[in-house]
């Protein structure tokens, strides 16, 4: 009896040959013919070299070499069979398939072939590859051994002759098998005849490979040919699929993709590590499809968007280079509200241009994650004026997908579990199962097709394990799935560590988890090569399925996960500093899965202020309020001493109003944290009069105007010793809290010692944090003493003046405030009619800017000027609905003269009792809250309510100067 592997005699009895050490092969009767393919490996130049060398320096090389194949080849599950001195042979595919197989045995070539002079002293290979049917044996020990002929070693080692020093060339036959799952970067495409060979070989010099990115192109569609009928028939433009995880939405998705090939289709795919990022997957989509990137000029920002029908005027320019990240981007004077409502609408006009021009359907994958702003784009595709472009859409059931269907002209079509038919079907991939084994996960896997394949790869792998069918399956999609993962063995920790990242992620930052593992990428491509993992654009990587990657991460020890989760955080922010600020609630998300409470509080910090300049309030109040309580958490029951404390009650109330409005119950107790903490919670001079700032406005706003003089005082100290910024701080509250006090030449005062000091350069950013800006607010404050003393030139100049400025540094969500308080303060002066010209334009504004409060101020303070212009007929009713919306959202601020002016309506009207019971709150309340701006138009209503209420005249003229 011979060695299968050498041909030399064996010795009676023995298990492994003593000439190449290879396992002894039993000749069963039942051999087994596979698809392998036969890699052969030469180090280049080893007889010069082992002639220029010393015997030692040479051994040290062939030992290298012989190690670094066996590495790479047993990282891609090949197996070496022959050691030939300067030569190695190696198989693929004994133990998966053909397919796999051939990429494997290249990809391994590829890096073998870069690796070797970096690695062994600047040696070089040839690499030849062949695929073919071998006849294989099972030997003593249980393996599977290919009995190789002489043909088969003689086919690759020819092969390798004809590759150039560094070069892998592989057979035709190798290449058949990976028109699925790759395309070959060919560098050269030949026949020929080669020695001892009867037939012309196809030779193909391959220098790489890239994945097809479509993986379920050969995935089998079961028991859909009537949803996917639905999904092409013209009668419905939008369709939404629906069904639990596993059921095969993104297959039935891709097969539909499949029939569009005349048409195309452009695909809007969710990131569920990405989800709370505004207009990220359309962002992503627009960007691959007219391929811009980050340093893509404004120029061609414009001509691509033009070439898909979309004429872009400058501020859209602006807007969409800055929505697609492009580095020529400028900021724009428009609010936050007003900025992601023109997003949406280019995005939606962009995608509607992409469809239109290419006739191509519009794909939605996993809307079940999507951020707001694309389910407004999709919303807004489908309820397009014409004819929509056509869209189909896949989610589990949730609340989104119910809203859509309520919403929009949408066709549900829902996914229905697999007969058992079907599900029988579908393992037919699985020859190897046997009858009872096949049976029982049909009957676990309940019509799921993720979860019958997931059993049937569990069942493959622990074949030899159970050979009667009679282990134990999983009894979950997880369970399986984890099952899966272990049977990889070392790679496990690959998987696990991937998981980390999320869905998708990019090979690189998987490094940062395993620092130490050198074979990293060869093991990302063994992985996706085996299914694991998929391709996606720009070199990226994702799980196969979302449950996969969910499976994968339970795995991780709970320790371990968290030390994962801050190694990564740790080295994304030394790394990729970039990244982390335009993404900061990534870093956020990690430093929480971390527990990391040294630097929670910090990521949660740049997360809120990001998601608020997003007008994404909810998520913001959700990281704020999340470090809020882990600093909390971490004191008791101690009070929270850390510096960051008071920045994040801060955002955190300033969120909490922007989002619920300043009466709300979960307001008031912000506030009150925000108050508590102020007397006790360690920070710098900044930190805590940014604070005090906050508490001023807030009771300023809700009317509270002697409460609030207690923050001045506290304010006042900080700024005594401190720099001209602590200064601007507080002159500014100081002057808002003089000029509601009725102290105008005080406010005056105040107003010119800010102005000294104020410098755009320095100061010109403080609206970002305080939400007002110092110069502007003492401006307007400026104009309310210029018209009360008849100085009309003064007041307009101040307005003027004020919002010049906040253009200039892009503040332009305060212009309708500028606007409405301007009104104000030209009624107080007298000057009617461009008081109502002036509020009139603070409407507008806040209307176009969606600036609700602001509206609602400003029509509250209309009212009362049509009142004094004499019009009292229908605006006390009015005037009334308005100042109660007010009261209900804590803006409480006026409300004497609120009153007052209701009064004075009345007492036009002749109804001198209701017009005394307003009077009367009016002065109690003035003199209660210390809100004294107003008390001498109070003192002129209460004559004119004394004169009619005496007899002695006819009702004032209400119509003052104009």
């Amino acid at each position: 009896m011979n060695c299968m592997s050498c041909g030399e005699a064996l010795h009676e009895g023995a298990r492994f040959c003593s000439h190449c050490g290879t396992e002894v092969v039993a000749l069963d009767d039942n051999p087994e013919l596979r698809i392998l393919t036969i890699q052969f490996i030469d180090l280049v130049g080893s007889t010069a070299f082992a002639n220029s060398t010393e015997l030692e320096t040479y051994d040290d090389t062939i030992a290298a070499f012989h190690q670094l194949v066996n590495d790479t080849v047993e990282t891609y599950r090949g197996r070496v069979l022959q050691r030939y001195g300067d030569g190695v042979l190696s198989c693929f595919g004994l133990d998966h398939d053909g397919e796999d197989s051939a990429l494997s045995a290249i990809a391994a070539g590829l890096s073998i072939a870069k690796s070797m002079p970096e690695q062994v002293s600047g040696q070089q290979v040839r690499v030849g590859i062949d695929t073919g049917q071998i006849m294989c044996r099972v030997g003593q020990q249980g393996a599977l051994f290919p009995q190789l002929t002489g043909l088969h070693v003689n086919r690759a080692a020819r092969l390798q002759e004809q590759a150039p020093v560094g070069g892998v060339v592989i057979s035709g036959q190798t290449k058949s098998f990976l028109s699925r799952l790759a395309r070959l970067d060919e560098a050269s495409h030949d026949t020929r005849l080669l020695k001892g060979i009867d037939q012309p070989v196809e030779l193909i010099e391959v220098t790489g490979f890239q994945f097809q990115e479509d993986h379920t192109e050969g995935s089998n569609l079961l028991e859909r040919d009537k949803e996917l009928a639905l999904l092409q028939n013209d009668a419905s433009r939008a369709h939404a699929i629906i069904g639990p995880a596993g059921i095969g939405k993104t297959v039935l998705l891709d097969a539909f993709s499949r029939t569009q090939k005349n048409a195309g289709v452009v695909r809007v795919d969710a990131r569920a590590n990405l989800q709370q990022s505004a207009l990220f997957p359309v962002v992503e989509t627009l960007r691959r499809e007219l391929d811009l990137h980050a340093q893509s000029s404004l120029e061609d920002l414009a001509t691509q968007f033009k070439s898909i029908g979309v004429t872009l005027e400058d501020q859209d320019i602006m807007v969409v280079a800055g929505l697609l990240g492009l580095q020529a981007a400028q900021p724009i004077l428009l609010t936050p509200e007003q900025l992601q409502s023109r997003r949406i609408t280019l995005a939606t006009h962009a995608l509607a241009g992409l469809a239109q021009t290419r006739t191509a359907a519009l794909t939605f994958d996993d809307l079940h994650w999507f951020d707001e702003g694309t389910i407004a784009v999709l919303q807004a595709l489908m309820q397009a004026e014409g004819t929509p472009p056509r869209i189909v859409v896949t989610s589990r059931p949730s609340e989104k997908v119910d809203a859509l269907l309520e919403n929009t002209p949408v066709t549900p079509v829902h996914l229905a579990p697999l007969s058992e038919d079907a599900a029988a079907e579908a393992l037919s991939s699985y020859p190897e199962l046997g009858d009872t084994k096949r049976a029982r996960i049909i009957e676990a896997a309940e019509g799921n097709p993720l979860f019958l394949s997931a059993l049937a790869t569990h069942a493959r792998q622990v074949e030899d394990e159970d050979e009667d069918g009679s282990q134990q399956l999983p009894q979950t999609i997880e369970a399986t799935f984890q099952a899966i993962i272990n049977g990889f063995g070392a790679l496990r920790d690959v998987i696990q560590c991937a998981s980390i990242l999320g869905r998708d992620f990019q090979p690189e930052r998987v490094a940062h988890l395993l620092p130490d593992r050198p074979n990293l990428d060869d093991e990302l491509r063994v992985l996706t090569i085996r299914g694991i993992f998929n391709p996606y654009a720009e070199g990226a990587l994702f799980f196969d399925h979302i449950l996969l990657r969910d499976a994968a991460y339970e795995m991780i020890p709970g320790k371990r996960r968290r030390s994962l989760h801050k190694s990564f955080a740790d080295a994304m922010q030394t790394h990729d500093p970039d990244y982390c600020s335009a993404y900061p609630h990534l870093i956020a998300d990690h430093r929480m899965a971390a527990r990391d409470h040294e630097n929670l509080p910090a990521a949660c910090i740049a997360a809120g202020i990001h998601m608020l300049m997003a007008v994404n309030f909810d998520q913001s109040m959700a990281y704020l309020d999340h470090a809020r309580a882990n600093m909390e958490d971490q004191a008791a029951p101690e009070q929270v001493s850390r510096p960051e404390y008071l920045p994040i009650l801060s955002l955190l109330a300033s969120a909490t109003v922007q989002r619920m409005g300043f009466s709300h119950p979960v307001v008031l107790e912000r506030y009150q944290l925000l108050e508590d903490a102020i007397t006790y919670a360690e920070g710098t001079d900044r930190q805590r009069m940014t604070a005090l700032y906050g508490l001023f406005a807030h009771r300023i706003i809700n009317g509270r105007v002697r409460e609030s003089g207690e923050y001045v005082e506290m304010m006042e100290k900080l700024a005594r010793d401190g720099d001209d910024e602590l200064k601007v701080m507080w002159l500014v509250n100081e002057t808002a809290h003089a000029l509601y006090s009725g102290k105008f030449d005080l406010a005056a005062d105040r107003s010119a010692q800010l102005k000294s000091i104020y410098r755009a350069e320095d100061h010109g950013r403080l609206f970002l944090e305080l939400g007002a800006d110092p110069l502007a607010s003492v401006l307007s404050a400026d104009a309310h003493v210029a018209s009360r003393k008849g100085d009309l030139d003064g007041a307009q100049a101040a307005m003027t003046q004020a919002q010049e400025h906040l253009k200039a540094i892009g503040a332009i969500a305060q212009i309708p405030w500028i606007h409405v308080f301007g009104g104000q303060a030209l009624l107080a002066g007298g000057y009617l009619d461009l008081a109502a010209k002036e509020v009139q334009a603070g409407i507008e504004i806040a209307d176009e800017q969606q600036a609700q409060f602001w509206s609602l101020i400003g029509r509250v303070w209309m009212t009362i000027i049509q009142i004094y212009q004499g019009n009292t007929t229908e605006t006390p009713a009015m005037l009334e609905m308005l100042t109660e919306q007010a009261s209900m959202i804590g803006a409480n601020l006026n409300a004497p003269f609120y009153k007052a002016a209701l009064a004075k309506a009345h007492v036009a009207n002749g109804d001198v009792e209701t017009a005394q019971t307003l009077l009367e709150q009016a002065e109690n309340l003035s003199e209660s809250a210390g809100e004294h701006e107003w008390d001498s138009s109070i003192r002129d209503i209460r004559t004119e309510l004394s004169q009619i209420a005496s007899g002695a005249s006819a009702p004032l003229d209400l119509r003052t100067q104009s």
